[in-house]
């Protein structure tokens, strides 16, 4: 009787273990739809990242950005990002890369930020020219919708 309980107690920590392995996982990815605001010389900004991959250290995004009501004047663009996220730190950094729908006199930027314990909140600091301070997502269960020039391309085989 002692021994089936004993049992049980280790099943039921093994299996507790386990979730809170995979709770952990969840909390740590970074991948899927973040939606929020970031400032730059344009003033605030709408923006909608939308994190494809990170893996092996790696991480690839399409930033789509837009006018909120605060700024109605701003255009929308987007271009693809690279660069690196860890998983055990949560510290992600991507850098601006090819366009796919630019606005007149826009450069693209960069983000160096930190994904929350919760895996809910990705905050930090633009990387860009003057006037560039920081940004603010959270994850989302769809971006805010994106032009179609927005969408990359992938080269027919």
């Amino acid at each position: 009787m002692m021994r089936r309980i004993l049992q049980a107690v280790v099943v039921a920590a093994a299996l507790t273990a386990s979730a809170v392995r995979a709770e952990e996982a969840a909390e740590t990815s970074i991948i899927g739809p973040w939606v929020g605001t970031y400032t730059c010389g344009q003033g605030l900004t709408g923006i909608s990242l939308t994190i494809t991959e990170a893996r092996e250290g790696r991480a690839e995004a399409l930033f789509h950005f837009y006018a909120v009501p605060e700024n109605p004047g701003v255009p929308t663009g987007c271009f693809l990002q690279s660069g690196t996220y860890n998983a055990e730190t949560r510290r992600v950094t991507l850098r601006g890369g090819r366009w796919l729908l630019q606005p007149p006199d826009y450069v693209t930027v960069g983000f160096s930020g930190q994904l929350d314990r919760a895996g809910r909140r990705l905050t930090g600091k633009v990387i860009g020219p003057r006037g560039c301070t920081t940004f603010r997502m959270e994850r989302r269960a769809e971006s805010a919708p994106v032009p179609a020039a927005c969408r990359p391309q992938v080269a027919a085989r």
